[in-house]
């Protein structure tokens, strides 16, 4: 056996150890307390879950305001936006009862980065955060009152 062999062989077995140790992380990070784990079974359980951009409603996502969301596209590579609004926009009686929301959620970021952003317009672009997760968005440039742009997102 040559040592070609042996070391491609401890390659896999140190990769398949790290591959098995990457599964167990999105457990540990769902990991709860006793308490909390009570906490969520009196409240229904749902209310303690993450927020997810298809299902995340206003109340959940001004949680976050003030936070840094990731923004990537091929054209300009990764820029970041604060988080700084949310909105919530009741449809009432006529929204569809199949939808994963009960209204409709409007978003609005600003940064030194979102020029590029603000001078396509709107477009659809790659939003990440570390709680939320990563969803495929439209985002349109908003005009501020007082001057300026926002860079908007609509949830429906």
């Amino acid at each position: 056996m040559s040592i070609l062999n042996q070391i491609s062989r401890r390659t896999v077995l140190v990769g398949q150890a790290a591959l098995a140790g990457l599964g167990a992380l999105p457990g540990m990070a769902l990991a709860r307390s006793p308490a909390a784990a009570a906490d969520c079974a009196t409240e229904g359980g749902n209310a303690c879950l993450p927020a997810r951009w298809h299902s995340t409603t206003a109340e959940e996502l001004a949680t976050h305001v003030g936070d840094r969301f990731r923004v990537s596209s091929p054209e300009h590579g990764n820029l970041v936006l604060k988080l700084v609004a949310v909105e919530s926009h009741a449809s009432g009686a006529a929204r569809p009862g199949g939808l994963p929301r009960r209204e409709g959620v409007t978003a609005l970021f600003e940064s030194p980065d979102m020029a590029p952003l603000v001078a396509d317009g709107y477009g659809t672009y790659r939003v990440s955060h570390p709680r939320i997760g990563a969803a495929d968005l439209y985002l349109s440039a908003a005009p501020r009152r007082n001057g300026g742009n926002y860079i908007e997102v609509v949830l429906n």
